[in-house]
């Protein structure tokens, strides 16, 4: 049976509402490291300086300051809902086939689905609706699940197309397929597989340099700052950014010719 609320706490918080770390006696907050969740995934943590984090879980792991990547995927690509959607629903019905869930193995748990986004009805011209999956049923290949979204559906449609990106805070790795992912975080901490953490969207923070640019800053008006494949950073005056390269943020520290900077850079993934 599906439940109403999240088992898992997921409103914002503030400083000093500090995350707590149950886990011994340090009190290392957003700096812990730990197997057991205490918040939903892209649970929002802001301190008192404007630094923006993001609760987050490694499927692979991830180091400090380097970026995290969403290997999150869409699980179920232009495959129709079961059921049709009336205007006001605000749940809808999915037949989980042999290839669905993160796995593509044809399982769904329980609430794995909580932080997904859904897009119903994207093959059609009015009738296309993205919404939030706040909660949903557990199911194997073969059973029709129930998704509780945010809100109700706008529109009728028959059994509408459907894609479902997961979560990308419960799916975060570093370099498992490069620059194919985009980088969703930076990691407070070094973490192992199947460990949550915090990671920083916003704010200064240092970022490791690589790749083309050994020393970012070192150029004049050289401050621009992208994400190369491994999650390190390279400057904009290095690497051709019309290719695509995503936008980390700018270097914060002062530099000089020919030196390097630290780098400590203005992160700008999300606030």
């Amino acid at each position: 049976m599906i439940g109403k609320t999240t088992k898992l706490p997921f409103n914002p918080l503030a400083w000093p509402s500090s995350p707590h770390d149950f886990t011994g006696d340090d009190n290392l907050g957003i700096y812990a490291e730990e197997t057991t969740p205490r918040y939903i995934c892209g649970t929002r943590y802001t301190t008192w300086d404007g630094r923006v984090f993001k609760y987050s879980r490694a499927i692979a792991a991830v180091l400090a300051t380097y970026g995290a990547d969403n290997n999150a995927g869409i699980i179920n690509m232009n495959v129709a809902l079961n059921q049709s959607t009336v205007a006001g629903d605000r749940k809808v019905s999915w037949l989980l086939d042999s290839g669905a869930g993160y796995g593509a193995d044809g399982t769904v748990a329980e609430d794995e689905l909580i932080g997904a986004y859904i897009i119903m009805g994207h093959g059609a011209t009015n009738a296309r609706m993205n919404r939030m999956i706040i909660a949903n049923e557990g199911g194997i290949s073969g059973e029709a699940i129930e998704l509780t979204l945010d809100g109700p559906c706008s529109d009728a449609a028959t059994t509408p197309f459907t894609e479902i990106l997961l979560n990308p805070y419960r799916y975060t790795s570093r370099n498992v397929n490069g620059s194919y992912c985009s980088k969703v975080c930076v990691p407070a901490v070094n973490c192992d597989a199947n460990e949550y953490y915090w990671g920083q969207t916003w704010g200064p923070c240092f970022l490791t340099p690589g790749g083309a640019s050994a020393k970012v800053g070192d150029a004049e008006e050289g401050r621009s700052l992208y994400f190369v494949g491994d999650g390190s950073v390279n400057s904009a005056v290095d690497i051709t950014i019309e290719n695509g390269y995503q936008l980390a943020g700018f270097v914060l520290d002062e530099s000089v010719a020919a030196g390097s900077a630290a780098p400590f850079a203005m992160l700008q993934i999300s606030i």
